[in-house]
């Protein structure tokens, strides 16, 4: 009885984890592609001001954001989008 109930459960929580769809996955790497194009443009400000502490924690924040993205752009090949992060800066405009 007990082990039927625990089956019950973990099959009513898996099922309620969705993953993302195809559409909503693309729009969210046009926006992270859009965010991380800002947070460059801010570490080269600050690397020209010669704020170089800020800058080094900005560069560890943008290396945070692309292991997301490389993450996501895996995500997008195997649902059959064949390059993702340059779909993305073409319909973003960079």
């Amino acid at each position: 009885m007990l082990l039927f109930i625990g089956a019950a459960m973990a099959l009513t929580i898996s099922a309620q984890t969705t993953t993302p769809t195809k559409k909503a996955a693309e729009k969210d790497m046009r926006k992270d592609v859009v965010e991380l194009k800002e947070q460059r443009k801010e570490r080269n400000k600050k690397i020209a001001r010669v704020q170089l502490r800020k800058a080094g924690k900005t560069q560890k924040a943008i290396n945070q954001d692309r292991k997301q993205l490389n993450a996501n752009k895996k995500h997008l090949k195997n649902k059959g989008i064949k390059d993702p992060v340059k779909k993305a800066k073409e319909e973003v405009g960079q």
